[in-house]
């Protein structure tokens, strides 16, 4: 054990230390410092992570570990929460061993942000270093890739004078005061990136705070997918809506911001590193530094986006709840899984409990009273219908029944229907169906059920067999002619004279139908007729009546002069809400109930309305400029200057959109500033 060793101060990379170690021990050669600490005369030192840690902790007392020197004196932390678990475990034995495939773990070896090429500095850290300690150092926050500003002082890194690449290649570099700009005046030019990226600094120097085993990339992809649902970025079908997804994030940037710092968006490109993100994070490693772009365009920090719960899928972590109210176990966490299927881009929950309840659920789940809600009941259970036949035993009304089953109505009724059987009804459905045949004879099963839908309910219950007999459901027709084409003419000539009767007796039971009530009560019949049958349906159909039409005498002036001076009591209001609003025809028709307000024709009727409209009335542009101007006037008077970016942001417009208005906004804090002096 080595009998003494220069401690890192805070934040300092062990790097740093080492340098000032071998300053402090008197050794005039650089191999003697790496036999000394790792017993090793050929080792390549690393600025950023370092090596042989094992070998080192063990040189350095029990006072050190790997953990500890990984976790507090290198840049790791900056990377931990975006690898996986596996090559997190890996990674803590690269460092202890040798340090070969570090930068491949971490997904930097391709080069997709530049390492920075130097050591860097911020001035007033430096001071206050050489104030508090007597000695400038390295400060690990100042190394990490992507990062130019200082995240405590907010001042432009500035890089040490020694290049490294012509350095020993075996060799420390320590921080000498006398080659330092230490002058902390901030820079006259304000930088345009500068906001945003001493945010970025700021949220990656509060990444090298989090243990490094805290997080890994498993958890932070589901609160990514939170985030994504939260902000309606996710199809119902669960997948991103990119074209949308990849504009708005471009939009947050100022531009030119991602091209500078290797991160631009290329919508033709296969799997652009945004997409793999947020999609397939297993699928290649992305730099930390893109993981905080995506932060700041999620507006999160690190601790809100820390807390922030995990996505669970579209309908939660399970178990999931019984819905049987018959059921003793009603609103229990008994279902373990959920079948998750899509149907129209839709998502669909289909929930099966062991008492044979089934349902299914339309998602996403929005919130988690959500998870008790049921769309549709696709399987009752033996449970169920024992409830249901006790019930219906009991002589208790039908509603008290759907209210104790916690069902509709209309099931209540189809279900006792579904039950009743006698002598009569089965010889009724069956003679339906007998001369249902004869005049279809070519047509299949489907069609029977379509057409007479309560009678093949019937029979498909209480007479199966016969059913399937007279009815063969796997067949498309009931017999194959050797003629297909007479086949074709007599099932046409079938459906158009049974159809006919239809209408027939319908009209004749009710000789006060109209075609609407017709229309609605047989309309495949109605339909067919219409489009094959047109001359005999006009022939023998109720005639249509035409609309009477009530013109009533309308005083415009008098109205005119009403909803002038209503919107001229409402206007100064709306100037005045807290929360700007673009003031429009529609906006004025919503507040005071005159729904034709946005109707360009009824508007014209009312030409001193229509002028006042006119002259208020705003563009997008001149809200835009407006909304803009309300939030210059507080900046000014807070702070007596405008930050462009700031207002933007607080604007929420697009940089393209903004840029279009910027002059305007100029030209009226110059007018402002003139007014004040």
């Amino acid at each position: 054990m080595l009998p003494f060793f220069t401690d890192p101060y805070p934040d300092e990379l062990i790097y740093s230390a080492i340098s000032r170690f071998h300053f402090y021990s008197g050794n005039t050669s650089f191999v003697e410092t790496l036999e000394e600490l790792f017993q090793s005369r050929s080792l390549v030192p690393s600025i950023e992570f370092g090596s042989h840690f094992s070998i080192l902790v063990q040189n350095l007392g029990s006072n050190y570990s790997v953990e500890s020197l990984l976790a507090q004196n290198t840049i790791y932390p900056y990377f931990a929460p975006f690898i996986t678990i596996e090559r997190q475990k890996k990674l803590f034995e690269d460092v202890s061993r040798n340090g070969q495939g570090i930068h491949g773990r971490l997904g930097i070896s391709g080069g997709k942000i530049s390492r920075k090429q130097g050591l860097f500095f911020c001035s007033k850290c430096a001071n206050n270093d050489i104030n508090i300690f007597g000695e400038p150092y390295v400060h690990r926050e100042h190394q990490l890739q992507g990062i130019d500003y200082c995240p405590h002082h907010e001042l432009q890194l500035k890089m040490y004078p020694v290049d490294y690449r012509e350095f020993s290649r075996n060799g420390y570099i320590r921080f000498d005061r006398r080659q330092m700009d230490l002058f902390e005046l901030q820079e006259i030019e304000s930088c345009e990136f500068k906001e945003v990226q001493v945010k970025l600094a700021k949220m990656a120097y509060r990444l090298l705070q989090i243990p490094i085993n805290q997080f890994s990339i498993e958890n932070v992809f589901k609160k990514y997918r939170t985030l994504l649902r939260e902000n309606n970025w996710l199809m119902t079908n669960n997948r991103l809506k990119k074209d949308e997804f990849f504009k708005a994030f471009i939009s947050k940037f100022p531009p030119g911001f991602l091209e500078k710092y290797e991160s631009p968006i290329e919508f033709e490109r296969s799997n652009p590193w945004l997409q793999v993100m947020v999609t397939n994070y297993l699928r290649n490693g992305t730099h930390p530094f893109r993981h905080l772009l995506l932060l700041y365009f999620f507006e999160q920090d690190i601790d809100s986006f820390l807390e922030l719960k995990g996505d669970e899928g579209p309908f939660g972590s399970g178990p999931w709840p019984c819905l049987n109210k018959a059921a003793k176990h009603y609103k229990d966490l008994v279902i373990s899984e959920v079948e998750i299927k899509t149907r129209d881009k839709v998502l669909i929950g289909k929930f099966s409990c062991s008492c044979g309840f089934k349902y299914t659920r339309i998602g996403p789940d929005k919130s988690e009273e959500d998870k008790w809600r049921k769309s549709r009941i696709t399987a009752y259970g033996n449970v169920w219908e024992e409830k249901f036949e006790e019930l219906v035993n009991m002589n208790i009304s039908r509603k008290e029944i759907a209210s104790e089953l916690d069902v509709s109505l209309k099931t209540v009724y189809n279900l006792i229907d579904s039950k009743k059987t006698s002598q009569e009804l089965t010889e009724k459905y069956r003679a339906e169906l007998i001369e249902w045949r004869e005049q279809f004879p070519d047509a299949n099963r489907m069609q029977f059920q379509t057409e007479l839908k309560k009678t093949f309910t019937y029979l498909y219950n209480h007479e199966r067999e016969w059913l399937d007999v007279n009815l063969p459901s796997k067949r498309d027709t009931l017999h194959t002619p050797k003629n297909p084409n007479v086949t074709l003419k007599n099932n046409f000539e079938n459906r158009i004279k049974y159809y006919r009767s239809l209408l027939l007796d319908a009209i004749k039971e009710c000789p006060d139908l109209t075609r609407t009530k017709l229309r609605k009560k047989f309309y495949t019949a109605y339909t067919y007729l219409h489009k094959n049958d047109k001359e005999w349906f006009d022939a023998n159909l109720p005639q249509t009546h035409q609309a009477k039409t009530i013109t009533n005498a309308t005083d415009w002036d008098l109205r005119d002069q009403e909803y002038c001076q209503r919107i001229k009591e409402v206007y100064p209001e709306l100037l005045a809400l807290e929360k700007p609003v673009r003031i429009t025809g529609t906006l004025f028709s919503k507040r005071l109930n005159i729904f034709n307000l946005s109707v360009n024709s009824y508007v014209e009727k009312l030409p001193k309305t229509n002028k006042f409209l006119n002259e208020i009335t705003e563009t997008v542009r001149e809200f835009r400029i407006r909304r803009c101007c309300i939030v210059i006037d507080q900046m000014l008077e807070e702070h007596n200057y405008v930050r462009w970016e700031k207002l933007r942001e607080s604007c929420a417009i697009e940089a393209k959109n903004f840029k279009k208005i910027k002059p305007d906004l100029e030209e009226y804090i110059n007018k402002q500033q003139k007014q004040e002096m």
